[in-house]
């Protein structure tokens, strides 16, 4: 995992593969995509494009934002 940002690394769950390949076909998943090196977290379709090891997986935005994320000011945040 990337070097996190304001120690959210143990936040959230790890993606799958099945789900990051989803993910890069943007297609919906159904899950808050959140950025350990940036602190935001987006929804399905967003257009950028983090590695996925800095990615974790949250099931809903009030998730991710309780873990400290913020919204992406690109997307939203969804969920």
């Amino acid at each position: 995992m990337g070097k996190p940002a304001n120690g959210k690394a143990g936040a959230g769950r790890e993606v799958t593969q099945a789900e990051w390949a989803a993910h890069e076909a943007r297609q919906p998943t159904g899950l808050v995509w959140a950025v350990v090196t940036t602190g935001i977290h987006c929804r399905d379709g967003c257009p950028g494009r983090p590695l996925q090891r800095n990615t974790r997986a949250f099931a809903t935005r009030a998730e991710a934002e309780a873990a400290g994320f913020r919204a992406c000011k690109r997307c939203g945040g969804g969920g």
